[in-house]
């Protein structure tokens, strides 16, 4: 339902088992070379080890006369290509993507392209440049870390010197604080033992002085203290202001890889992972509250004619459009995804399978009549919709199913139209 593939003499259910085979292929090939530890892993290594393949040999054969036709083989490639670059569109950056646009323009030129490696090694060195991209993001993050333990270093040692100050301050002041009582009770002992005047007087004088000349070493020792310490204290600003700048871009790198994550990077809406943890999380929510919620899955109609009459530039904007729309029309609450290609999954909490048709024909109708041009050229923008409401015993593909089969009566019964899951019942009554 996500793709709808069209290629002369070619069925869609053989070209999905082909495809299943080579990405099979591949991805065990991408194993293998991980285990020999390639370093340099491209298309073309793939491509050498996967003319080996059998299984890939048969998958490219034409089996009517056991031969590979070459126009057939090159629009095979091609729309499997063009599939590649749909699902790497669903996980790259969002400044990938135009790259990846213009992978598909220049897909349409067969002559610059003179063998199957040829097609592939495109997709993949994108892939490559993503996956190097995030490599690179790793290791930034991981030399941060590192800096960030080197200053919390720099700190301590300060901290832990400033501490030691304090308390050699403090027992200073101590030993201080005793020569003064000290100094006091020597007076005292002068005013019993004699009666001199002169004698007491000279004595005090001393002993005064004595006090005075330890108050002003005392002074000039809190003074050199003070300036040490507000160094010290300086020191540690402007190294706690390192790292909140440090603290500050790692926080925005990591929302960035965050959006990355579960963000689709041409819509800005949920993607598939998020799709996949909100449903997990929402059966969990069910099982444990017995609350209700709906499954509704939205399908652009004749998307594939917007691509091949307008070009796919004019394909993402109906993406993005779409992605507009149901974020204008739909409840804040309401979980809105990417699910794949032109394929949009929606998770209604707290609705049943009445509010949820209203909810899918309110968004039917409303973007029925919504206005989508480009270069002043009207393009006329529709949905399907497929709903289905989350019942006990419920697993992520059973509910899924459901609002597939919904969607594809839907297309079914003319497109831009609403179905639901009782629809189908109703269906095979008849």
């Amino acid at each position: 339902m996500t793709h709808e593939i069209y290629l002369k003499d070619i069925d869609l259910a053989g070209f999905e088992e082909k495809v299943y085979v080579i990405a099979a292929e591949v991805l065990d090939i991408l194993k293998e070379l991980s285990r020999e530890n390639q370093k340099q892993i491209n298309s073309k290594t793939i491509a050498e080890k996967m003319f080996h393949k059998e299984s890939v040999k048969n998958a490219l054969v034409n089996k009517n006369n056991g031969e590979t036709n070459k126009e057939d083989e090159i629009k095979f490639l091609k729309e499997l290509a063009n599939t590649v670059l749909d699902k790497f569109s669903e996980l790259v950056p969002s400044h990938m993507v135009e790259n990846l646009c213009s992978l598909k323009e220049i897909f349409k030129d067969h002559t610059i392209f003179n063998s199957s490696a040829d097609w592939l090694d495109s997709p993949i060195s994108t892939v490559k440049k993503y996956i190097e991209s995030v490599s690179t993001r790793n290791n930034e993050l991981e030399a941060f870390l590192k800096q960030t333990m080197q200053y919390l270093a720099a700190i301590e040692a300060p901290l832990t010197n400033e501490l030691s100050f304090q308390q050699k301050k403090f027992s200073e002041d101590r030993e201080f604080e005793d020569s003064i009582y000290k100094y006091m009770d020597m007076m005292r002992e002068e005013c019993n033992v004699t009666d001199d005047i002169e004698s007491l007087k000279m004595a005090f004088i001393n002993k005064i002085e004595n006090i005075n000349k330890g108050i002003e070493k005392k002074r000039e020792r809190d003074i050199v203290r003070l300036k040490e310490t507000e160094k010290t204290i300086e020191e540690m600003k402007k190294r706690m202001n390192e790292v909140k700048r440090e603290a500050d871009e790692i926080r925005k790198r990591s929302q960035e890889m965050e959006v990355e994550t579960y963000r689709d990077a041409l819509t800005g809406l949920h993607n598939r992972k998020a799709y996949d943890e909100k449903m997990e999380e929402t059966l969990a929510h069910i099982r444990r509250y017995n609350v209700t919620a709906s499954l509704m899955i939205c399908d652009i109609d004749f998307f594939k004619k917007i691509n091949d009459n307008f070009g796919h530039k004019v394909g993402d904007l109906a993406l993005k459009k779409l992605a507009e729309l149901l974020k204008e029309r739909l409840r804040i609450n309401d979980f809105i995804s990417r699910y794949g290609g032109e394929e949009f999954a929606i998770v209604l909490p707290h609705t049943d399978m009445k509010g949820a048709m209203i909810a899918g024909e309110s968004i039917r109708s409303y973007i029925d009549m919504s206005v989508f041009s480009y270069k002043n050229q009207k393009i006329p923008l529709t949905i399907s919709v497929g709903i289905s409401s989350f019942k006990k015993g419920d697993d992520v593909n059973t509910v899924f199913e459901r609002s597939d089969k919904a969607l594809y009566l839907a297309k079914k019964s003319g497109r831009n139209k609403v179905k639901t899951e009782d629809d189908i019942t109703a269906e095979g009554t008849r």
